[in-house]
């Protein structure tokens, strides 16, 4: 026996049993591992990857729009998201929660500025971008989370706001990660 929430508190469900009863167009596949709901025919599918560095990388712009790709070396548990060079391959297009974090360690010369971003299919989507001057003292994160529409490919990349040059952190320096959010495929 199981229990689904519903309005009243929760509701048990044996085995076997009809679940109509809830809603005419609610069907719940308990014998599939994992289980699934349908919902007016429509399958609800999870999909969901991440991406990660532990690497030492360096970094060096010379001019303002240069663009460098970080360099992602771990993989995360992921399921129906795969993984190409560096990022991720979206299979099924929909709204996702994007998850992304670079930390770089503090840099020599004062009044550095830097800006990064998750890039789709290799143009950056405007509402990741994140812009920081970089400390001297401590480490500089540039972090975000956003839902958006993705198709094909995702990464992580700097784009150069003047002449910097700066390294990643120690110990893991850069995440990437994609939950689908939309209900039915």
């Amino acid at each position: 026996m199981f229990y689904i929430n519903g309005n009243g508190g929760p509701i048990p469900i044996r085995f076997g049993e009809e679940l109509n009863f809830i809603s005419p167009n609610l069907n719940i596949n308990i014998f599939d591992n994992p289980a699934t709901v349908e919902i007016d025919g429509k399958a609800r599918e999870t999909a969901f990857g991440g991406i990660y560095s532990n690497m030492m990388q360096t970094f060096a712009f010379t001019a303002i729009d240069q663009i460098e790709q970080v360099q992602l070396n771990n993989f995360m548990p992921s399921f129906d998201v795969g993984t190409v060079t560096n990022g991720l391959q979206i299979y099924f297009p929909g709204e996702y929660e994007i998850n992304y974090m670079i930390r770089i360690a503090p840099v020599d010369v004062p009044d550095q500025t830097i800006s990064a971003g998750v890039r789709q299919n290799d143009t950056f989507i405007d509402s990741t971008m994140q812009y920081s001057t970089l400390s001297t003292t401590e480490d500089t994160i540039l972090q975000g989370s956003i839902i958006e529409y993705l198709s094909g490919q995702v990464d992580l990349a700097f784009l150069s706001t003047g002449a910097a040059r700066f390294n990643l952190s120690q110990l893991t320096n850069a995440a990437l990660t994609v939950k689908r959010i939309s209900p039915f495929l």
